[in-house]
């Protein structure tokens, strides 16, 4: 499911043919559930997509970034702004987290160029200052 929803934001970007993350992330769960020949109802399907906001932390998440509180936090994510929020809210990490960044507003998808300029306008750091850490093995 995620390696397709990452390839579906790769071929959005290069066709600049943008669509809205939650919209990709559901295109992408239909396509991975009917590849794997697995029968779903609405109900079911709405229950794992609810998932995708409710998301657990890594266990040492919170308590990492608490020990960051000298520097700015943000989360730079290919998420739209409502999927984002949402997911913050639920963790928590609203009171620890300076900025949320969706690309909603470039309208293209990580690895663009485009995306990683958000931080320096949205938070007011030199691209030098940042330290990205990712989820995503490459």
């Amino acid at each position: 499911w995620r390696q397709r929803q990452l390839e579906y934001t790769w071929l959005r970007s290069l066709m600049n043919r943008y669509e809205d993350f939650s919209v990709i992330t559901r295109d992408s769960l239909t396509f991975t559930l009917n590849a794997l020949g697995l029968t779903f109802n609405a109900a079911v399907f709405d229950r794992i997509m609810d998932k995708y906001v409710h998301l657990d932390l890594y266990p040492d998440a919170k308590q990492a970034l608490a020990g960051l509180k000298d520097r700015k936090l943000a989360i730079l994510s290919n998420g739209s702004t409502d999927m984002l929020n949402a997911l913050v809210r639920n963790t928590g990490l609203d009171s620890i987290l300076d900025a949320t960044i969706s690309i909603d507003s470039t309208k293209t998808f990580k690895p663009s160029p485009r995306t990683y300029e958000l931080i320096e306008s949205n938070l007011g750091v030199k691209p030098h200052e940042v330290l990205f850490v990712s989820s995503n093995p490459c």
